[in-house]
């Protein structure tokens, strides 16, 4: 009989966060001939548009360079690729290997061994495969941010300015005004260094641009409205939690699924923490139980949320003196 003793827990900060109202465009450099394109993907049985999650962890990672952190891909500006420092990766020194995990496969050679069985001129062969595999998984898990309304198939005609004009000098490009919401979870107790999990918490609150983008549209996606969960559970109910109230975006609420997981004791109310524009209206929701709302950590202004979140932080991680 195994028996745990002493262990310490796990710790998980697991979120939702809904950017602010805005218009998205070229969220990910990707063009179809003279027409920007926005991605797209199957929502509620409708085309939402979506930023995919690799752009939101570049955004992430570029955070954590421009504060000065330690990271392995360093960003070229000029050339616009990642210029690795050590080939072979290293999560004790880098906080990008550490918070978002790697995999080195080295080159695998191949050696065709002679079947002599095989009377034929066109010789098989067994295939011998040597190398080794470097991996750690990451940290943190990141899902792609998807639109709260569907997209309307709105585009904006652009002309290549001077007189000269050919067949590419009309210029199409996609665009959406809408919020978008994406889902996050990190194992704080995962990383080689557990205080590396304020430098993230600051990189969600202050998310530059997303994509790698040449700044040619800018979307905000620094936190309108948050919900997170500081649990030691290791799967969470509070993915998308939000949706419009008005069909356009502008105005939002809770989801009536998420609501009813804390009501049925599903989500433990005292490890929520719901900040930002939301909270103005959360207070006033006649169908959520007020003793519950009492036990939520509420807070109109996320960086009081943020910067009480992390003194807990630090007492259940055993930083405190050292953050």
């Amino acid at each position: 009989m195994n028996q745990k003793k002493n262990k310490i827990p796990n710790y998980y900060l697991y979120g939702t966060v809904l950017t602010r109202y805005g218009l998205a465009s070229l969220s990910h450099g990707m063009r179809q001939g003279n027409k920007s394109i926005l991605q797209k993907a199957y929502w509620d049985g409708k085309i939402h548009s979506l930023v995919g999650s690799s752009s939101l962890r570049w955004a992430l990672r570029f955070y954590l360079q421009e504060e000065g952190y330690p990271v392995n891909r360093v960003w070229d500006k000029d050339e616009h690729i990642n210029r690795l420092t050590d080939d072979n990766f290293n999560p004790d020194q880098f906080y990008d290997d550490d918070i978002f995990g790697f995999a080195l496969l080295e080159s695998v050679e191949e050696e065709t061994v002679e079947d002599k069985t095989q009377p034929s001129t066109r010789r098989r062969g067994k295939r011998k495969k040597s190398g080794t595999t470097a991996q750690r998984t990451g940290a943190l898990s990141m899902n792609n941010a998807i639109s709260l309304t569907p997209y309307d198939g709105s585009l904006k005609l652009g002309a290549k300015s001077g007189r000269d004009k050919d067949s590419t000098s009309l210029h199409f490009t996609e665009y959406h005004n809408t919020r978008y919401q994406y889902y996050f979870g990190l194992n704080a107790t995962h990383l080689k260094d557990c205080s590396r999990i304020f430098p993230l918490i600051d990189g969600i609150m202050d998310m530059p641009k997303v994509g790698g983008s040449a700044n040619i549209f800018s979307y905000p996606f620094c936190p309108d409205s948050l919900v997170f969960q500081w649990t030691n559970h290791f799967a969470s109910y509070i993915s998308y939690c939000f949706e419009s109230v008005d069909g356009k975006g502008r105005n939002i609420k809770l989801t009536q699924d998420f609501i009813n997981e804390v009501e049925c004791g599903q989500i433990n109310p005292d490890e929520l923490w719901i900040g930002g524009a939301i909270v103005n209206d959360l207070r006033e929701l006649e169908n959520f139980e007020k003793s519950l709302l009492k036990q939520i950590h509420l807070y109109r202004n996320r960086n009081e949320l943020v910067a009480d979140l992390k003194e807990v932080i630090k007492q259940d991680l055993g930083l405190k003196d050292s953050q």
